[in-house]
């Protein structure tokens, strides 16, 4: 029973699954037959593979190491062979530098006989004790007496008593040689030096081969060839070093196990070193030679991989046919139960895990029999709610639109209205706003009623809140009227009965400082709204109060900007006004100020003409004013243009400089310009731009009380590059933002001191704008301040001032 329990919660996922997705999740591949064999017969193939490998490497490792030890035991018999070579030699010319020996043709004798037993001997040569060549004899029978000096060979200085000398192996056309010296006993007696023909070494090579293939050769300690068992290579002065096994070796490095010969060909190689000579000595084999039986191991293997492929994948086709047939039988069924066939019934009787699965989905169609059944049922509900809700959402976007499309306060009423009427499934409906001065309601808008019907509810007005609006009014709260007659305080009761109207859903529009009005829906149904149609209807309210709410205060936006464009334009004509009617007495007042200065009207005293002075200075910085108040209003009222024509900027500079020099120079400051060449021609407004630097220029010198003011101009790409710095207090950077707005000046002691209006910035920066253009102002208290003026170089058309 438990196991039954287990399964059953095993199975829980695939009735709750639906049949399609139950199908693509046990059927997910084509054939189950061809997956059945695929996963037996990988696992044979995994198993012999693993144990093919395993035998293969094992076989491939004893094997290499017997065939390294073998080749290493021949390296090392052929080495010490090499080395009783060595010695043989070196005992044959012992014997010839005896004491006994102390005649010329007793010397002679003994050389002949070692030429005639030692064939690797090919000349011997007896030297005395000056150096001097005594006599030579070689192989072929030849005397020789040419007296060479020897005293510079290294055979001299190194022959000895006790042991022979080996000289470096040379590669001469016959072959490569060595000689050997031995002194002789006593004192400046001389020595014995015999040259040696190491080509007989082959032949102790080539005695130690014992396999096919196997080769041996031997090399100096550079790697250069001395003798091989295949002969043809010896006297060629072969360089082996770049041989790997060999490069190894000479290097100190670990040896190679598997290096390659003189063609490329990978070879088995074995290595030992003849110690008295540091002679390296190989024994190699053709790694495909050496290495038969492991390829022999693998045919043998890869028949009998074959042959449990083909058992393999009988036996798996013969197991996968007798599991196919109660899987077939389930598969089937699962695909009537995905086509809905849910009176299909599974028979497998197999009495293990297919016949549970087989049981199982049995159950599950007689499940999904009655859960279909309820399903249905509820679908046909949710399409009905999804519908009302897509209805709902519908009413809801609509009105929203009309929110944001228009600001009609009625056409937005009625469409939210309407929509109310329709989805809370009423007959008829009305939103009364609410007169807060008058205290009563009165009937803004009507869906679904006579029209005679609305002219009367018009008519009527609704001032006393005692009823049933008067508790809207005064509570805030949606009331429900199941049946309006019972509801004495229910607004024109009696007419209502008499249009048929029985229930009532009044919904109050409250907004933040209070209610605005009541939206109403009525029925020709007795008994109250639905809980939901209250909800959705409280929504409709809401989208009413912010259409009221948008409507006022878009009247009351309207009006103010009604107010500020006439206010704004009163102050234009207000300044343009004022400031031609101050110019036109100020300009009288200068015009005879200055002619009494220039004695028309007679000689002043000194005291008169101080005062004089002093009329004309204030005269014209109030006429100054009045001429940039002028230029703001004309600015503000956008009735200023520019006159483009061409300029020179030079001379534009120099008018500047040339009107400021007298202020600087009376306060002591230093006035300098600095101008690169060549400046282009511009165009622009020339009265203007004049303007502009005259007022910056004029606010350098005026803040400035020691040091200067100096004006740099240059073009840079399609600008012109003006700099005014001076080296005044300096700004503060909270001043350095507000310096360019209207009336505007830095907030301090010295600003307040200088006096001004704060106009000229703010004008010069429109002028700058308006020519495309930008000013600017980098500043640190104590330290001065430089403006910098960009202007393009061309101005083709008047651009909007900011």
């Amino acid at each position: 029973m438990k196991m039954l329990s287990t399964r059953d919660d095993a199975l829980k996922p695939a009735l709750t699954a639906s049949p399609t997705d139950l199908l693509r999740n046990l059927f997910r591949q084509r054939s189950l037959f061809g997956k059945y064999i695929a996963y037996f017969v990988g696992l044979v193939v995994f198993v012999l593979t693993i144990s093919s490998a395993v035998d293969v490497w094992i076989t491939y490792r004893d094997t290499k190491n017997m065939l390294l030890h073998a080749q290493g035991e021949k390296a090392d018999a052929a080495a010490r062979r090499v080395e009783q070579f060595l010695a043989e030699l070196e005992r044959q010319i012992s014997w010839a530098t005896r004491a006994s020996a102390v005649t010329a043709d007793q010397r002679q004798e003994d050389y002949r006989r070692i030429l005639a037993n030692t064939p690797a001997i090919a000349e011997i040569a007896q030297i005395d004790g000056s150096g001097k060549e005594v006599v030579t004899l070689s192989r072929d029978g030849g005397v020789l007496h040419t007296g060479d000096d020897w005293t510079l060979t290294a055979a001299f200085r190194e022959a000895r008593m006790d042991s022979a000398w080996f000289g470096p192996v040379v590669f001469a056309s016959t072959g490569p040689r060595m000689q050997i010296a031995m002194a002789h006993a006593g004192e400046g007696a001389g020595f014995t030096v015999a040259e040696i023909e190491l080509k007989y070494l082959s032949d102790i090579l080539n005695g130690i081969q014992a396999g096919p293939g196997i080769s041996a050769y031997l090399t100096t300690s550079e790697g250069r060839l001395i003798a091989h068992t295949d002969t043809s290579l010896v006297g060629k002065n072969l360089d082996m070093s770049r041989l790997p096994q060999v490069h190894a070796l000479k290097k100190s490095d670990a040896p190679v196990d598997i290096g390659s010969d003189l063609e490329g060909q990978s070879v088995l190689s074995a290595a030992a070193t003849v110690p008295r000579m540091n002679w390296l000595l190989f024994v190699e084999q053709p790694v495909s030679q050496a290495f038969g039986p492991v390829i022999a191991l693998l045919v043998r293997l890869a028949w009998l991989f074959a042959l449990g492929l083909i058992l393999c994948v009988g036996a798996g086709m013969l197991l996968a046919q007798r599991m196919m047939g109660p899987i077939r039988a389930v598969q089937e069924g699962a695909l009537r139960l995905a086509a809905g066939d849910f009176d299909h019934m599974i028979e497998v009787h197999t009495g293990d895990e297919v016949e549970v699965l087989a049981d199982e989905f049995n159950r599950m169609a007689a499940q999904l029999r009655e859960f279909y059944a309820r399903l249905e049922q509820k679908v046909d509900d949710r399409t009905r709610d999804l519908a009302r809700s897509v209805s709902e959402l519908k009413a809801l976007e609509e009105i929203g639109r009309a929110l944001a499309a228009s600001l009609e306060l009625s056409e937005v009423l009625q469409t939210a209205l309407t929509h109310a009427v329709e989805l809370a499934e009423a007959d008829g409906g009305a939103i009364y706003s609410f007169d807060r001065e008058r205290n009563a309601f009165h009937l803004a808008e009507a869906h679904g009623l006579d029209p005679s019907f609305v002219a009367a509810l018009r008519e009527v007005k609704l001032t006393r809140l005692d009823g049933l609006l008067g508790e809207v009014a005064e509570h805030g709260r949606t009331v429900q009227v199941p049946e309006i007659g019972d509801v004495p305080g229910f607004p024109l009761r009696a007419a209502t009965i008499a249009a048929g109207f029985r229930s009532a859903l009044v919904v109050p529009l409250i907004a933040p400082d209070g209610v605005l009005g009541a939206l109403l829906v009525e029925s020709r149904r007795p008994g109250p709204f639905a809980a939901n149609k209250v909800s959705l209807m409280q929504a409709f309210a809401h989208q009413s109060v912010l259409a009221m709410r948008n409507a006022r205060l878009f009247r009351k936006v309207e009006e103010n900007g009604r107010q500020l464009a006439i206010a704004s334009e009163h102050k234009s004509r207000f300044f343009a006004n004022m400031s031609h009617e101050l110019r036109t007495p100020l300009n009288a007042i200068l015009g005879y100020a200055e002619l009494l200065r220039d004695g028309l009207y007679g000689d002043l005293p000194d005291r008169a003409k101080g005062v004089l002075e002093r009329v004309q200075s204030n005269g014209a910085h109030l006429l100054g004013l009045i001429n940039d108040v002028l230029d703001l209003s004309k600015l503000e009222a956008g009735e200023l243009s520019l006159a483009l024509d061409e300029y020179s900027m030079r001379n534009i500079i120099e008018q500047v400089v040339g009107t400021t020099y007298s202020l600087a120079h009376a306060k002591g400051l230093q006035l300098s310009e600095e101008i690169e060449e060549p400046l282009p021609i511009g165009r622009g407004d020339e009265r203007r731009l004049v303007q502009v630097l005259l007022n910056v220029l004029s606010n350098a010198i005026k803040f400035t009380d020691e040091g200067g003011v100096t004006i740099n101009a240059r073009a840079v790409a399609d600008m012109f590059e003006i700099i005014v710095k001076d080296t005044g207090p300096g700004i503060a950077p909270d001043d350095q933002a507000r310096i360019f707005e209207a009336f505007q000046q830095g907030d301090n002691t010295s600003t307040r001191q200088k006096g001004g209006t704060g106009l000229g910035l703010s004008i010069s920066k429109r002028f700058v704008e308006m020519h495309g253009g930008t000013i600017s102002v980098a500043s640190k208290l104590g330290e001065g301040a430089t403006f910098t003026i960009h202007i393009p170089i061309r101005v083709e058309r008047q651009k909007a001032a900011a």
